[in-house]
C-alpha cells in the first residue's frame, strides 16, 4: 500500500502560459493555499493538482505556494499560515479549515489586507455574525455525508441489534462530528447499539493502534465507522493483521489508496467527493474573478458512496484511478468493459 507524503510544509511554485489577472498582464497571478494536510494523494493534494492544471489550460501565469500545519489537528498553526501568505502579499488565497469557525481570524485578516478568500472543503457560507466576506466556497455537506454513509450501511449491511465503533477526530471537531456524530444519531434512531467511540486525531497510526484493544473489548461489534480514509484505513490494516474479516469498516474521502482497499475486499465502503472537479471550478472563478467577472458564491461537489469494485469503475473519475496501486487491473477492466 502506498504510504502517504507526510512533508510539514510543501511550497511550490510555478510559471505557467500565458499571464492575465489581478495584476500587470506580465507578472504571475500569486496564489497562497492553507490546507489542513498536504500529501499527493489525498483530497486537497488532488485539488491542488486540478486547479493548477486548469490555470495552465487557461493560459495563466501562477506562483502556487502551499503550506500545511504540522497537524492536522492544529488550529493555530493554520493561522498562522495564513498569516505568513497575507504577509507574502498573495493575489488570492485559498483555505481548507481545519476548524470552520476557528478559521475565523485568518479571514478577517485576509479582509483587512484586502485579499480575496476562497473556502475549500466546505459548502455552507459563514454566518453574517462571524464578520467574515469569503469571496466562494467549494465543496460539500459533511453531515449529509454521514447521513449517506448510515443509511447504505442500514440498507445493506447494520440490522437493529447490531453494533457499530466510531472512529472520531480529536473531541469537539466540527467536522468529524458532522460526518460521524450523524450517522450515530441515525443508527441509534434504528436501534443500532454504539459500542464505543474513540479519538484517532484524523490518523492512521492512531486508529490502526487502537483497533485491536477495541476489538479485543468489543468482539461482537459488527462495523466500525471512521471519519476520513487515513482513520479508515488504520483500522482496517489493524484488522487484517488480526486476521478480522467479520467487521466491516466504513470511511470517508475515497482517496486513492482508500479505493485500493475497497478493492481489495478491506474497506467496506466510502464516500467519494471529487477534489479535482473542486480544484478546477476554483482555478476558473479566480480567473474569471481576476478579470472583473462575476462568479458564484458557492461550487457544490457530489457525493457517492463507494462499496464494490463495480462502484471503483464505474463512480469515481480516471485521474483518480490512475494513481491507485490497482490501476493497471482497473485499466484493463475499463478496456474490456468499453
Amino acid at each position: 500500500m502506498k504510504k502517504y507524503l507526510t512533508g510539514i510544509v510543501a511550497q511550490l511554485a510555478l510559471a505557467i502560459g500565458i499571464g492575465s489577472g489581478a495584476s500587470a498582464a506580465d507578472e504571475n497571478l500569486k496564489i497562497g493555499f492553507a490546507p489542513p494536510v498536504y500529501d499527493t494523494l489525498d483530497y486537497f493534494g488532488q485539488f491542488a493538482v486540478a486547479f493548477q492544471e486548469e490555470m495552465d489550460s487557461q493560459g495563466v501565469q501562477i506562483e502556487f505556494t502551499a503550506r500545511a500545519s504540522a497537524s492536522e489537528a492544529s488550529v493555530q498553526q493554520q493561522l498562522d499560515i495564513v498569516d505568513d501568505l497575507i504577509t507574502l502579499g498573495m493575489d488570492y488565497i485559498i483555505v481548507g479549515p481545519i476548524d470552520y469557525f476557528g478559521i475565523v481570524p485568518a479571514l478577517k485578516a485576509a479582509n483587512d489586507a484586502g485579499i480575496p478568500i476562497i473556502v475549500v472543503n466546505h459548502l455552507d457560507v459563514h454566518p453574517e455574525d462571524s464578520g467574515v466576506d469569503v469571496l466562494a466556497y467549494s465543496g460539500y455537506s459533511h453531515a449529509e455525508g454521514g447521513e449517506v454513509t448510515a443509511n447504505w450501511a442500514l440498507e445493506n449491511v447494520l440490522a437493529e441489534g447490531d453494533k457499530v465503533g466510531l472512529m472520531f477526530a480529536e473531541p469537539g471537531n466540527q467536522i468529524s462530528e458532522q460526518r460521524v456524530g450523524t450517522a450515530r444519531d441515525i443508527w441509534a434512531e434504528a436501534g443500532i447499539e454504539i459500542a464505543f467511540e474513540h479519538y484517532a486525531y484524523w490518523e492512521q497510526a492512531r486508529a490502526f493502534d487502537a483497533t485491536e484493544r477495541l476489538i479485543l473489548a468489543n468482539p461482537d461489534v459488527k462495523a466500525i465507522y471512521a471519519g476520513n480514509s487515513s482513520m479508515a484505513m488504520g483500522v482496517a490494516s489493524a484488522l487484517k493483521g488480526m486476521g478480522e474479516d467479520s467487521v466491516d469498516v466504513f470511511g470517508f474521502g475515497a482517496v486513492p489508496p482508500e479505493l485500493d482497499m475497497i478493492w481489495e475486499g478491506l474497506i467496506r465502503g466510502s464516500i467519494f467527493r471529487d477534489s479535482q472537479s473542486s480544484g478546477r471550478y476554483i482555478a476558473d472563478a479566480i480567473v474569471r474573478h481576476s478579470r472583473g467577472e462575476e462568479i458564484e458564491k458557492q461550487y457544490p461537489l457530489d457525493m457517492v458512496m463507494v462499496s464494490s469494485r463495480e462502484d471503483v469503475l464505474t463512480k469515481v473519475p480516471e485521474g483518480a484511478l490512475r494513481l491507485m496501486e490497482n490501476w493497471p487491473d482497473i485499466e484493463k477492466e475499463l478496456a474490456s468493459d468499453g
